[in-house]
């Protein structure tokens, strides 16, 4: 009684994988007689799942979050972990923390697992969106290869923008990287060189162990305005705490709550990683609870202490930069870069705002044309509590969908594995009940008032559907497509 919806996801690295394994999942709850989805993904690039995060990590990078709890779907955190299993290396613990490159092999068996078990209901496109545009009850799809695909929903879920290069402004030295995870980026590095590292993240851990263990003579400074590093996971696991109750409105209520809570936990002898991973699903509801001037004050002033409490090394991690510390190989210190001589500086800062121009032809387009508005402090796209993309006037797409770090501003947790899973099995409940909810009634009202078009789908034959007047479609494919089914 009623037809399934075609949902385009644009993206193809984890966050896509995890839209489209969340689209085409059969056992989610109270969505078993919910049309199940055709879903088409754009990825320029031939492998799905790698992405930035996991395609070019390094060997000796590690996940910062536990196996046990990056499984790619909402209702199974465990799959990475039993995955393991079959992998043909050591079975991982679900405390454990994974290579990242081991993750990435995951999410690669997942999108082929999706391509072999939803036969006919998946597809890609080798190329990459220059513009989405809602036209009648459809959405349109511009590709560089010249094609517009006609779809009835589509996730934005591109990943993370690199980094803007600003902070090595001012800094003289004889190399300059404005991004670290630009292929090729470090090899400007040589042996003996003084390396300054503009950020003391997560980003800059990670280049920093791998450009010692490619020049073990390189002498790095890591710098940033405050001088801190990530603070560590337990090496015993701590469990999740209760949560906070904020003692009054705004961000000062917010941190009083969570004073109260940390000091609790000090006096009963807990790990205070219990207390942060406890405020973790809280996070939106609080963000949510703040005005625009509250939030701005928040990023300001407290964000980064946030985020080293936040985002932890694992303690091998730890371990690892410890040791080059203690060794004088890597230095640690607050203040600016500018005041390091060096011979090489590396952006480290991590990426730019989502809703920044300059990175993607496709957000410039979407932002020229209204379909999308930055959130109010600029960071990612405004969206709703469900992730529906608000456009310039304020009002929430019922089929334009964002996933990850493009919903940053609106939501500030949304860019790890477990957020990113979460937020993607409430956007496939979304598309999927709403399609059920249209009755075949609704269905002939609707073909009455548009005329019928050829439509073709990536990777599939040809189909009849209805398609907005003055949509074009390609009348044959092109080189660039594969299609998985």
């Amino acid at each position: 009684m009623s037809r399934r919806p075609h949902v385009v996801v644009i993206g193809g690295g984890a966050s896509g994988v995890l839209a489209a394994a969340a689209l085409l999942d059969t056992g989610a709850e109270g969505l078993e007689t919910a049309p199940r989805p055709f879903v088409t993904m754009i990825e320029p690039n031939e492998d799905l799942g790698l992405g930035l995060a996991y395609g070019r990590a390094d060997e000796h990078h590690l996940l910062n979050s536990p196996a046990g709890r990056m499984g790619a779907l909402a209702r199974d955190p465990g799959g990475f972990v039993r995955w393991s299993v079959q992998d043909g290396g050591p079975a991982l613990g679900a405390d454990e923390f994974a290579p990242r490159r081991r993750y990435g092999r995951y999410l690669q068996d997942v999108a082929r697992r999706l391509r072999d078990e939803h036969v006919g209901s998946l597809a890609t496109v080798r190329a990459r969106a220059t513009l989405v545009r809602t036209q009648g009850t459809g959405v349109v799809v511009s590709l560089d290869t010249s094609w517009d695909l006609v779809a009835d929903h589509v996730v934005l879920a591109l990943g993370n923008p690199p980094t803007a290069g600003t902070a090595l402004d001012g800094v003289a030295a004889r190399d300059r990287v404005p991004d670290p995870w630009a292929p090729g980026a470090l090899d400007a590095v040589a042996p003996g060189d003084r390396v300054t590292l503009v950020g003391t993240g997560l980003t800059a851990v990670d280049v920093a162990t791998s450009l010692v263990r490619r020049h073990p003579t390189v002498q790095v400074t890591m710098v940033s305005r405050n001088g801190l590093l990530p603070e560590t996971h337990p090496r015993t696991p701590a469990g999740t705490g209760d949560g906070i109750v904020p003692t009054g409105p705004g961000v000062a209520g917010i941190l009083a709550g969570f004073s109260r809570s940390w000091h609790a936990a000090r006096l009963d002898g807990t790990p205070w990683q219990r207390v942060v991973d406890g405020i973790r699903p809280q996070v939106n509801d609080l963000w949510a609870s703040l005005d625009d001037a509250e939030r701005r004050r928040f990023v300001a002033r407290y964000s980064r202490r946030w985020e080293v409490l936040r985002h932890r090394m694992s303690p091998p991690v730890a371990d690892a930069l410890d040791a080059l510390v203690d060794r004088g190989v890597v230095t640690v210190r607050a203040g600016r870069a500018a005041d390091v001589p060096t011979d090489v500086v590396v952006d480290c800062t991590g990426p730019r705002p989502f809703a920044s121009r300059g990175w993607s032809r496709l957000v410039d387009a979407m932002l020229d044309y209204g379909v999308v508005r930055p959130d109010a402090l600029g960071i990612g796209l405004a969206v709703d509590d469900d992730g529906a993309l608000l456009d310039d006037r304020g009002e929430a797409s019922p089929r334009l969908w964002a996933l990850g770090p493009a919903r940053r501003g609106s939501q500030w947790e949304s860019t790890a594995v477990p957020e990113i899973r979460s937020h993607a099995s409430r956007i496939a409940a979304r598309v999927r009940l709403a399609a059920a909810d249209r009755s075949l009634e609704t269905l002939r009202a609707e073909r009455g008032r548009r005329p019928l078009a050829t439509v073709v789908v990536p990777g599939v034959a040809p189909s009849r559907a209805a398609v907005p007047a003055g949509v074009a479609t390609s009348p044959e494919p092109v080189p660039q497509v594969r299609g998985l089914d």
